[in-house]
Formats: structure tokens, C-alpha cells, sequence
């Protein structure tokens, strides 16, 4: 007798994930190809593409180049079979990407989130909805094509309410779901924005060929997410790579529980405020730099040399828990900041660990969360796509 875990449905279902899974990650094979890749039987292979090709999750595109004998068919994964759509909710921008199963771009936009009223309640979920709606008339596409809609948001959903996000509002998460997937009837996830960059920079990024890689994002705020062996690591509540937690002095042991963090009221966006005059981030933070290397003012260049320092304290610690193979830094001051400061970091790293890990900065142009939330969608569909 077959145990439960083993019925002819599971290893079917297995089965079948493992076709679309090599056609996938090594694009058109032949049943014979897919027989000793797999090292499964060919009628077991012939079986089961029969039955992803009536469903649609394959095609025949043609015949194989074999010189000997009958020209073999080659198979192909439906990468239009249906569609994810990846979402980057950031402070200042939403970003936003139409792709395929196999994440190739159908459509991009970015717009300004200039609106403080669309960081809480009904009008953040109209907001969203709305940006949803527009890159599905401009690509053509309806909400029947959507199989999947990832949005990458600041802080964490924990016990369906946004939380570790000191300069976000608190919302339902739960609520934000229910109204997206009744309207768009696709799977709709939440995601940490700065788990989704680290996913992103392991596909198309820095990370591409790492498995132990710290990813951080300075911004705002700061936090870091952290794949180890290939994977995402989420912690028992979610909240793992919340650096902004971590205690560089003990001056600043604190008595109470507060959601601002020691080292991210060290550097956070609260730190350097005093300089954010014009409205744009960015903008400010390419004037601060620049005063910074003038060297007319005294109070940017110590409260930078601070901040640098710091960094550097919060580096070493980071390397010498998970020792990873590579830290990337990402977020608009933790680029603008890391060139200038990052070869002082990479020593400071040096000094302080045996087997310093490689720092580098982004060079995705902050659409690392994007692409994550595409990948993650993909992942999720490709999961649960069969049965």
C-alpha cells in the first residue's frame, strides 16, 4: 500500500512540478531531455507532458536538431499563460512591473507618491488599485491574465497589522488583501519592501551566483534582509534583518520598548533633517554630500562622519553573526553615502572578521523591490499552479 504522502496524485503533481521547473530554468527540451535530466522513465515523462500541455502549462514549439532518427519535439514552458504583476510601495515612488512567468517585462511605471493622505486607511488601498488598473489598459491586459499581485511595503504584516515601520503609518493588512484580490481576483501577497530587494538583487542583481548575501537598505530608515544558502531568511516573527534594533553603545540602552530603534535614530532620515529643504530626497541628499566634501560645514561633516562610523560598527556585527558572502547597500543614503565611505567600510570589515565578506552597492537604480516582488509572484505561482 502506497502511504499518504506517496499516492499516485502527489507523485503525479511532483512529477509534473519538476517538468515545468527544467523547462523553465533551461528554456525548450525534448521529452527525451527531460527524461535524462530528471532521470525519470520516458513514459512517465510522455504521461505527464500530456497532461501540462492539455492544460496549457507547456507547449510544442517545433522540432529538435537530432541528426539520427525521428526529429524529436521540443517542449516549452507557457511563460503567457498568465501574468504577475510586482509592486514597490515606497515612500517617495511606487514602482510598479507587468512580466510573464518567466519574468521577462511586459510593461514598467513609476509615479511620485507625493500624497501624505495615500500612506493611511481606504485611500493607500485606492491608490494602489488605481496604479494596478492603469498598467493593465496601457499593457492590454485584463484582470483575468493577472494570476498574481506582490506589493512590497515598509515594516512587516504581523498579526494582520503593519508593524516595524516607524515613519509609516500602522494599516490592515488584511484588509488591503480582501479589497485587491476581490477586485482583481488574483492571489494578492504583502511583502516586506526590503526582503523583496534582496530576492531582486539575487535574480537580477549584485547577489546573481551568491547563496549567503545581507542586503541593506538605507533610506528613510534602515533595515537589512539576509538569504542564506539560497534562501530568504524571515526569523521565528518576521522580523529578521531589523537592524535598525541593534545597539552600537551602551549610552544608548534604553528602559522601554520604542518602534524607532537605537542605530536607526542614529541614521535615520531624523538624523540629517535639518538638510531636507527642497522637498526632493534625493536631491537634498546630493546637496548634503556635496557640502560634506566642501568642507564648509562643520556640523554635516561631523554628523556624516558620525553616521559613517556607525555604519561601519553595525557592518562588523552583521558579518560576524552570518558571515555572508556579500553585503550589498541600497536606499538613496546608502548609496549616496556608500561612495564615499565604502572602501572605509570594506576595512573596517577587514580588520574585524577573518573572512570578510565583498561590499558593494546597488547599481539596480532602486528597482531591486520591484523586481523581488515579480520573482516572489513567480515562485508563488509556480508552487501552487499544478492541482
Amino acid at each position: 500500500m502506497l502511504d499518504s504522502g506517496k499516492s499516485p496524485e502527489n507523485i503525479a503533481q511532483h512529477n509534473k512540478r519538476l517538468i515545468l521547473d527544467a523547462l523553465r530554468k533551461n528554456g525548450d527540451m525534448s521529452r527525451a531531455d527531460l527524461s535524462r535530466h530528471l532521470h525519470m522513465s520516458f513514459p512517465a515523462i510522455s504521461s505527464n507532458a500530456k497532461g501540462l500541455l492539455e492544460a496549457d502549462y507547456i507547449l510544442e514549439v517545433g522540432a529538435g536538431d537530432n541528426s539520427i532518427g525521428r526529429k524529436s519535439t521540443m517542449l516549452a514552458f507557457n511563460s503567457k499563460r498568465g501574468f504577475i504583476i510586482g509592486v514597490d510601495w515606497g515612500r517617495f515612488h511606487i514602482r510598479m512591473m507587468l512580466a510573464d512567468l518567466l519574468g521577462n517585462e511586459i510593461i514598467s511605471t513609476e509615479a511620485v507618491n507625493d500624497s501624505d493622505s495615500a500612506n493611511v486607511g481606504q485611500e493607500r488601498i485606492t491608490l494602489i488599485h488605481d496604479r494596478i488598473a492603469e498598467i493593465l489598459e496601457k499593457s492590454g491586459k485584463t484582470k483575468d491574465d493577472i494570476l498574481c499581485i506582490v506589493i512590497g511595503i515598509p515594516g512587516i504584516i504581523y498579526d494582520g497589522v503593519s508593524s516595524l515601520a516607524p515613519f509609516t503609518e500602522k494599516f490592515s493588512g488584511k484588509e488591503f488583501i480582501d479589497v485587491l484580490q476581490e477586485s482583481f481576483e488574483a492571489d494578492v501577497i504583502l511583502e516586506n519592501c526590503v526582503n523583496l530587494g534582496a530576492i531582486g538583487e539575487q535574480w537580477k542583481g549584485a547577489g546573481v551566483n551568491y547563496k549567503d548575501i545581507t542586503y541593506i537598505a538605507y533610506g528613510v530608515g534602515i533595515g537589512s534582509a539576509h538569504i542564506l544558502n539560497g534562501n530568504l531568511y524571515k526569523g521565528a516573527t518576521g522580523a529578521a534583518g531589523e537592524i535598525g534594533f541593534m545597539l552600537t553603545d551602551p549610552v544608548n540602552i534604553s528602559n522601554k520598548y520604542d518602534d524607532t530603534g537605537s542605530l536607526e535614530l542614529m541614521l535615520s532620515i531624523s538624523k540629517i533633517n535639518h538638510y531636507l529643504k527642497s522637498g526632493s530626497f534625493n536631491e537634498d541628499i546630493i546637496k548634503l554630500i556635496q557640502n560634506y566634501k566642501d568642507g564648509e560645514d562643520l556640523y554635516a561633516k561631523l554628523m556624516i562622519d558620525e553616521i559613517a562610523l556607525n555604519f561601519g560598527i553595525m557592518l562588523a556585527n552583521v558579518v560576524s553573526v552570518l558571515n555572508p558572502e556579500i553585503i550589498i547597500i541600497a536606499g538613496g543614503l546608502g548609496y549616496n553615502f556608500g561612495k564615499l565611505f565604502i572602501d572605509h567600510w570594506q576595512g573596517v570589515v577587514k580588520n574585524h572578521f577573518p573572512y570578510a565578506p565583498k561590499l558593494v552597492l546597488s547599481e539596480l537604480n532602486h528597482t531591486e523591490t520591484m523586481l523581488g516582488a515579480v520573482m516572489t509572484g513567480i515562485n508563488h505561482v509556480h508552487e501552487y499552479v499544478i492541482g
